[in-house]
């Protein structure tokens, strides 16, 4: 006769997890998609829970429009499906939204994203809704006075400082009694570019107005109030958004720095 103690039955198997099948996964939402010189940035809702098992998000990236219309398989859909596989996500713990940044872009093309979530057998739920982006600069710029540097212009087209008497120059800073101005180049000398500026009003950021109207007329410049964006027109056509941000230094060795926005796209009055 043994006294030893009863074995203990074996623990059961924990339940084992079932994969979220394509049928029952949710569109996802796209919450941020923005453009910038050399990339974009996309971010978007998942409707994903904790326990939803999925392979990854396929991330779309076209020139043409439409693309999240098409059938899963589509040969369309396969050559433009950003990196060629599925972006795994999920590397900050947050499940309910994930973010991309696409690179390489090209300056002034427009695309057209969306994206689809793949369940862990390989299966693709239904499309996010497709939203266009114009790839362009968007940062921060610092002009000095006229003359008082061998960069003292700004040329929107190459997103770059350039001279004030530079043939491709978009614009220049002038003070007059205290107060501050930008002027078009054509002020200067009639051979040089024209540039238009019309005041938008107050705003809190750079991102306010994200649409305008087309501007009728403008002026040849414009005095620099804090606060306030500016519409800036170049001789194509293509549009330009400021906001002054702060004023360095006085005297001859005053610059100002401007939160900006360019559109390369002539008439395009979206940014």
């Amino acid at each position: 006769m043994s006294c030893a103690p009863a074995p203990k039955p074996a623990p059961a198997p924990a339940p084992e997890q079932v994969p979220v099948r394509g049928e029952i996964l949710r569109a996802p939402s796209l919450t941020r998609v923005e453009g910038f010189a050399d990339h974009l940035e996309i971010t978007w809702r998942t409707f994903r829970r904790e326990h939803d098992i999925v392979r990854g998000y396929d991330v779309y990236v076209s020139n043409l429009a439409g693309l999240s219309q098409l059938p899963d398989g589509d040969s369309n859909l396969r050559i433009s499906l950003y990196g060629g596989a599925s972006f795994p996500g999920d590397t900050d713990g947050i499940v309910d939204s994930e973010s991309i940044r696409i690179a390489p872009v090209e300056m002034g093309r427009r695309y057209y994203v969306h994206v689809r979530t793949v369940s862990a057998d390989g299966h693709q739920g239904p499309a996010s809704e497709e939203r266009d982006v114009i790839a362009r600069p968007r940062g921060t710029l610092t002009i000095h006075p006229r003359f008082s540097s061998t960069d003292d212009g700004f040329a929107f087209a190459s997103d770059r400082n350039v001279p004030c008497m530079s043939d491709s120059n978009d614009m220049y800073l002038f003070v007059v009694t205290d107060e501050l101005y930008l002027g078009s180049p054509s002020r200067l000398n009639s051979a040089l570019r024209g540039t238009r500026f019309t005041p938008l009003g107050a705003s809190a950021s750079i991102d306010d107005y994200p649409t305008c109207q087309e501007p009728s007329g403008g002026s040849d410049k414009i005095a620099i109030q804090y606060g306030e964006s500016i519409l800036v027109v170049t001789m194509e056509g293509t549009k330009a958004k400021l906001r002054p941000r702060e004023t360095l230094g006085g005297g001859d060795s005053i610059a100002v720095i401007f939160d900006y926005i360019f559109q390369p796209i002539p008439g395009e009055l979206r940014f």
